[in-house]
Order: structure tokens, then C-alpha cells, then sequence
């Protein structure tokens, strides 16, 4: 029996796939998923070369869902807008094209200047619980740091930047992958992403009325000049792309936060160090990041005849890129599954690699960064309650936990 068929990506091997990930390495690199539909790809040589070749490893399945939608759920997305115009699908000067206010949005210049008011927002949100002895860590921080930043550079209004959040949280599960509980749960998801799509649209409008210093203004700028009305398609493709800069901007960086205070403190003598030494905070988020990484799942779709791992396959073949198991390979890192925060930085693959690099991956470091030394400075007595059950996200592309009891 081939490891495929026994890989249960959303519910065995979901809370901790790490030891059937070392397995694969070792016995199957290479494996077909009947629950994805794809080959996984294990071993951090093959993720590389794929996400480099954009011209042979297409991303144009990147966002497909595992398995069809429910007609109910269709009825529901209808009601908004087709994804038309997503750079994350796309690829060549059409991806780069699309993807270009993005980038510029989020340049090491644009970075360095939201600092402080990275800053300011992780001091007032460690202010607000800093004298209860505890704190539910998702809601009370990592789930509205990212939310308040992204909202800001984006161009959401704080008074939506709560709304921005929960709905775009809820729109993320309608991504490659999500275990949904119920119907119920499936379609309030939809509604959530026809709501987030509605929440862009009506900004999209009010900046090519009066533009300001926004990524939303950029692309209006770009893609939409002038005032007159916008036709159905052109809304949709403008949405689009806008968000597929908002929702990655922050969903990332919240499971990252919340991965990365737990595995801090399900080793305390890493979290000790940390206080200790918080110039190791950029070698901590490197190290949370590659341990583990919120994003497991990237997918491919070869545009002809290609070999992987030693096999030959058509074109048309879809692969699943594991960047989770990449970055715990043997073959890439020494002491691989050992958490060391003191690691120097090395290549790894958190962000993707080649065309499709993660835009955001400067602003989510620093997040992180800023996070850590505060927290470290700030509450050196941090501890996870104890009996707590963790549960994570049902997702593959932005898994974290759901919830995370601290206290101190």
C-alpha cells in the first residue's frame, strides 16, 4: 500500500504530520494522494526546482478546491463576484504584471516605514492583557496584530479593519483546502467571501473617487484609471487582485505568531533563551518559520511532460508541494527536526521561492520580530496553561492553531 492511501492530510495527519512527513522522506518521497488528487512532493531538491520553473510547474490549480463545491455553496459565492483576476493563479508577465503594486507595496523601504506602527499596535494589544495573569494568545493577539497592519496598508478603515478580519478569516476556508464541520459552516463561509468581496468593492469605488497612499489606490491606478463606471468583469478582476494581497497579508502571520508561541513554549529553555537574548528574535522567527511552517500545501500543475523524483509524468499532472516536510529535510538542514532558535538562517522555503515568492514575507518577519522581543521583554513568565487540547485551523494553506491559552 503506497503511503498516498494512507495520508489523511485534514484529520490524522493534520494536528501533527510531521513524523509521517519524516517517513515519506525516507520510504516515499514521491507519493499520489487520492484525498488531494495530486503527487506530493516531499523533499526540499524537488520543492525548489518545481517553484522555480514556473514555465513547466504552472500555478493555475493553485486556489482549486480538493473536491467540488456543493451546489449550495455555488449558489452562494454567485451572489458576488467570479475570482478573475488573482496574480496567485497566474503566471509569466501576466502574473508579474498583476502582481506589481503588490510588490511594490511591500518593498524593505515601504516595511521599515509601517515599523512603528507595528510597534505601536503590538504595545497597545499586550497593554490590554498584560495585567490578567492570562490571555486567549489567538484572539487577544495574533489573530488582530496582522488584521490592524495589513488593514492599514491595504487602505481599510480601522472602524472595518474588524470586519476585514473576521470575514476574510472566514473567506480563507474557501481556499485549496478546508474541513468543514457542516453545510452550515460551508456556506457561511461563502457568505463571508461575498461579504470581504462586497467590503473591496465599495473602497474600490470611494479611491477612484479620491485616491489615497494604498495599495487599493494603486491598483485602482493601475488597472481601473479614470472615473468612469466599471464594467462587471473589470470590478471582478479588480477585487481580485486586491485581495489576493489582503487576505495572505494577514492570515499568514497569524498562524506563524500562534505556531510560533507554542513551540517557544513547549520548549522553555528556548523561551528562556529568548528572554535572555532577544537580538536572537529575527533567528527565532526564521526558526518558528521553518519548524513549522504555516503553510503546508502549495500546488502545481505540470504544462508538459516533466520528471519529478525520478518519475516520469504528462503534462497536466498535478503536484502538491509540501513545503512543511521540505523544510524539516535531512537532506537540507543538519539536526532537521531539532527547534533551535540560535540556527543560523539558511535557504528554506516558508515563503515559496522563484516568481511566485511571497510579496509579504519582509512585513510577516517583522510582525513576528517586533512580537517576540515585546512579548519577551514584556511577560518573561510566559507559559502554555496546562491540560489545554490544541486544535488547528482546518486548513492546509494557513495552518495554526485555533486557540492558545497563555498564562503568567
Amino acid at each position: 500500500m503506497s503511503l498516498g492511501d494512507l495520508y489523511e492530510p485534514l484529520h490524522q495527519h493534520h494536528a501533527d504530520p510531521y513524523p509521517f512527513y519524516e517517513r515519506a522522506r525516507r520510504e516515499e518521497p514521491l507519493f499520489y494522494s487520492p484525498a488531494i488528487g495530486a503527487w506530493v512532493v516531499t523533499k526540499m531538491a524537488d520543492v525548489r526546482r518545481i517553484l522555480r520553473d514556473g514555465a513547466l510547474f504552472s500555478s493555475a490549480n493553485t486556489l482549486r478546491p480538493y473536491s467540488p463545491f456543493p451546489p449550495a455553496l455555488l449558489a452562494e459565492l454567485e451572489k458576488g463576484y467570479p475570482n478573475l483576476g488573482s496574480y496567485i493563479t497566474m503566471d509569466g508577465e501576466e502574473h508579474r504584471r498583476r502582481r506589481a503594486p503588490a510588490a511594490a507595496a511591500l518593498t524593505p523601504e515601504r516595511v521599515a516605514a509601517i515599523e512603528p506602527y507595528i510597534t505601536e499596535r503590538a504595545t497597545t494589544l499586550i497593554d490590554g492583557f498584560a495585567k490578567d495573569g492570562g490571555v486567549e494568545f489567538m484572539a487577544g493577539y495574533a489573530n488582530r496584530l496582522p488584521v490592524d497592519v495589513t488593514a492599514r496598508l491595504v487602505g481599510f478603515a480601522e472602524q472595518d479593519a474588524t470586519a476585514f478580519g473576521d470575514d476574510s478569516r472566514a473567506a480563507a476556508a474557501m481556499g485549496m483546502g478546508h474541513r468543514f464541520g457542516s453545510e452550515e459552516e460551508q456556506i457561511a463561509c461563502a457568505q463571508a467571501w461575498v461579504r470581504f468581496q462586497r467590503l473591496i468593492e465599495r473602497y474600490v469605488t470611494e479611491r477612484r473617487a479620491a485616491p489615497e497612499d494604498d495599495v487599493i489606490s494603486d491598483y485602482v491606478a493601475a488597472f481601473a484609471p479614470g472615473d468612469g463606471p466599471l464594467a462587471f468583469e473589470e470590478m471582478a478582476e479588480l477585487i481580485g487582485m486586491i485581495l489576493g494581497i489582503a487576505l495572505p497579508g494577514h492570515i499568514t502571520t497569524s498562524a506563524l505568531l500562534g505556531n510560533g508561541l507554542l513551540r517557544l513554549l513547549s520548549e522553555p529553555e528556548q523561551w528562556r533563551l529568548l528572554c535572555e537574548r532577544p537580538d536572537l528574535a529575527p533567528n527565532a522567527t526564521e526558526e518558528i518559520a521553518r519548524y513549522d511552517t504555516p503553510t503546508h500545501i502549495f500546488l502545481r500543475i505540470s504544462t508538459a511532460e516533466a520528471t519529478v523524483g525520478g518519475r516520469n509524468f504528462p503534462a497536466g499532472t498535478e503536484f502538491a508541494l509540501c513545503l512543511a516536510s521540505a523544510n524539516r529535510d535531512e537532506d537540507a538542514f543538519e539536526r532537521a527536526e531539532t527547534f533551535d532558535i540560535t540556527r543560523p538562517p539558511h535557504a528554506n522555503v516558508v515563503f515559496g521561492q522563484g516568481a511566485h515568492y511571497c510579496p509579504g514575507a519582509g512585513l510577516a518577519r517583522r510582525q513576528v520580530e517586533i512580537s517576540l522581543r515585546l512579548l519577551a521583554e514584556r511577560l518573561p513568565g510566559l507559559r502554555l496553561v496546562p491540560g489545554q487540547r490544541i486544535e488547528y485551523r482546518g486548513t492546509l494553506d494557513h495552518r495554526g492553531p485555533l486557540t492558545l491559552l497563555l498564562e503568567w
